[in-house]
């Protein structure tokens, strides 16, 4: 439009200024392609604020795109907007601006509004620039706010002021409030002084600091905090073992290091497993690519499906170690309510693996029996995909045995369940398996009738059945 129109500056500021939505989100589009904006930055910025969400995507797209230095300038008023949207709106916008936001905000007026100045100090923070330490530790000293001070002390962190480690360590006693938020900079910080102090406080502290520390100690320790951790592992209980897991998971990666499988360690991975917040839970099942134990690897089975990462880390093991799965399936099922489905899964890509694809399918009678008991208990099931997944193990283990089920099968009531038990009848040569393809040659979808008349036409059925014509 710019270009085919030949508009000058004052033009397209008219249009940027006008009534038409339409209009406006054009010329916004045409500006992308601009080298310069800086003469637009103004209106641009002023319909960050307009009520329409294509013009203020296309405001907002532009000074991303471009970062124009004055844009800061026009966003930080929108700091003291009410709008709780349009305020968020200017601090994403002013985080992506970066250090050229930065002047801008060190100048902008807020001391009579601690929320104000509290947003200020959070968007610096998240910018992560050194250059605004000076002014977040002035503002830290003055205010009297202990929300803008905890944000402060928040900040330092995040922009890893080296700096600001002794002035912390001053602040550290002022107030219980602080202590965790301190903790939580000084690992964001890292370095051996301030590992030194935390490790100084740990045993001095309450359980909500000594939390923030066992976190943070694994971002600034070193092979020495290692083994301090290994030392607190008889003594840490409850919601304390998860950052002591993680912090430790972490110092092993990081210098290669040993963690020693015992029952103390077991019994806090399993904790973690069962009581840990996901990222925690994560982490713990991270270790059991280091320690082989059916009893952890049969209790992290109840985490399948709910993370990508943690169910690649899950099945790898149990690939390595199928045994277990067999040894305690009928436990398993039982105690798998919620993500039956993805177990079974799991269960029949292992049984096909071993059995086709070079592996050693070593299961004895008594494990064979109970698992096709186990599944034939789940021919029933409500879910249509447990279903299927039972009917397809059975087939897998025993072609005879699974014949002993086939009228559950075959008023299953998913057409396309009852279609796949077509294609596992298909191979079998024996009498009971042609009586229920001939069962099926009645089956209410047209298609599956079709596909079981074509199957047996293409049979030497009259070996089975001599009379039949």
């Amino acid at each position: 439009m710019i270009e085919q129109k030949n508009l000058n500056s004052l033009q397209i500021i008219e249009l940027l200024k006008n009534d038409s939505v339409e209009e406006k989100i054009e010329v916004l589009d045409d500006l992308l392609n601009q080298e310069n904006i800086d003469e637009f930055v103004e209106p641009v910025c002023n319909l960050v604020t307009h009520p329409d969400k294509g013009i203020r995507n296309s405001a907002s797209l532009l000074i991303i795109n471009h970062r124009p230095e004055k844009a800061a300038h026009y966003l930080v008023q929108l700091i003291s907007s009410k709008d709780i949207t349009l305020r968020n709106l200017a601090g994403e916008l002013l985080i992506k601006l970066g250090s050229r936001a930065i002047q801008a905000l060190i100048d902008f007026n807020c001391e009579k509004n601690s929320d104000d100045q509290k947003f200020v100090i959070d968007v610096l923070g998240l910018i992560g620039s050194s250059k605004a330490a000076d002014h977040i530790i002035g503002i830290m000293g003055s205010s009297e706010d202990d929300n803008v001070i905890l944000a402060c002390i928040e900040a330092l962190g995040n922009i890893r002021h080296q700096e600001s480690l002794d002035i912390l360590q001053l602040l550290y006693d002022r107030s219980e409030l602080y202590k965790p938020f301190i903790v939580e900079s000084m690992g964001k910080i890292g370095s051996p002084k301030a590992c030194s102090f935390l490790l100084e406080k740990f045993h001095k502290e309450d359980d909500l600091t000594k939390y923030s520390i066992l976190e943070s100690l694994g971002f600034v320790g070193d092979v020495d905090t290692f083994f301090f951790l290994l030392e607190q592992v008889p003594n840490i209980h409850g919601p304390l073992v998860w950052p002591l897991i993680t912090s430790l998971f972490i110092l092993k990666e990081k210098y290669n290091l040993d963690i020693p499988f015992d029952d103390k360690m077991k019994n806090l991975l399993m904790f973690t497993l069962q009581e840990g917040t996901p990222e925690h839970k994560k982490t713990a099942l991270s270790l059991i690519n280091v320690f082989s134990d059916k009893e952890i690897l049969v209790e992290s089975l109840k985490f399948l499906g709910d993370d990508d990462e943690l169910d690649e880390i899950i099945r790898t093991k149990i690939y390595k170690n199928p045994e277990y799965l067999f040894e305690e399936f009928q436990r398993i099922i039982s105690n798998s309510n919620d993500n039956l489905r993805q177990v079974l899964n799991l269960f029949y890509s292992i049984l096909s693996y071993l059995t086709y694809e070079g592996g050693t399918l070593e299961l004895s009678l008594i494990q064979r029996r109970n698992i096709i008991y186990a599944m034939s208990e789940l021919l029933n099931h409500h879910d249509e995909e447990v279903r299927k997944s039972s009917m397809e193990t059975i087939f897998l283990l025993d072609n005879e045995a699974a014949l002993l089920f086939i009228d559950s099968m075959i008023k299953d009531e998913n057409m396309w369940n009852r279609l796949r038990l077509v294609e596992l009848l298909e191979p079998i040569n024996n009498k009971i398996a042609k009586d229920a393809l001939l069962k099926m040659t009645d089956d209410s979808e047209d298609m599956i009738k079709e596909r079981v008349q074509d199957l047996l036409n293409n049979q030497n059925i009259n070996e089975i059945y001599p009379n039949l014509r």
